[in-house]
């Protein structure tokens, strides 16, 4: 009997060692199983998370652009609105000083001349002289050059001096105005002043 109990002793001691072993390993692939569902979640994790921070960083990058192509947009049309401001601030100035101009002594001077300029290009048929109302008593000087063939004539269109020519026959007109002249300048300085605004 005693080789019964030790046969059952060492069977149950086997018994006990295997279910040891499969409890050992059901322990392993459980586990290896977590680790691993832990893993793909985690990557599932990342995954979403990057694409999230991806999604937001795009976004995030849209609204800087926008705000800084606004602000941009902005910033032009104040540059824009300041440099059209300095150049009424010069050009009324010019203009003043050319009014002013307009009162001196070397104001008729410059009439006689560009009333001598005007007869050189406008030199056939009847021709019409315009000035302001107030240089309409430089009429005698004005017509001088022109031989008795001219009619001088008050426009309201000149507002700074100078006169305006016009032939008829020839199909001319000969501007010799101060308002003319400083619009020129007003071209010359968009061109050349470097108050640009650029892209």
């Amino acid at each position: 009997m005693p080789d019964t109990v030790s046969k059952t002793d060492n069977f149950l001691k086997a018994i006990e060692k295997y279910a040891e072993e499969q409890r050992g390993k059901l322990r392993s692939e459980a586990e290896e199983f977590r680790e691993r569902e832990l893993n793909i979640a985690e990557e599932e994790g990342i995954k979403e998370a990057y694409e999230l921070i991806q999604k937001k960083m795009a976004d995030i990058n849209n609204r800087i652009s926008s705000e800084l192509s606004r602000a941009e947009s902005e910033s032009r049309i104040r540059i824009f609105e300041r440099r059209r401001q300095i150049e009424d601030e010069v050009f009324a100035k010019a203009e003043k000083k050319l009014i002013d101009f307009t009162k001196t002594d070397k104001y008729p001077a410059l009439l006689e001349k560009s009333a001598e300029a005007v007869s050189r290009v406008l030199t056939e048929g009847e021709v019409v002289l315009y000035v302001r109302e107030c240089d309409m008593k430089y009429e005698k000087m004005l017509t001088a050059p022109f031989g008795g063939r001219c009619t001088l004539m008050s426009t309201d269109e000149i507002r700074i001096g100078g006169i305006t020519g016009m032939s008829r026959s020839m199909g001319l007109v000969a501007d010799e105005t101060l308002d003319t002249k400083l619009s020129y300048q007003r071209e010359w300085f968009h061109e050349h002043s470097g108050l640009s605004v650029t892209e």
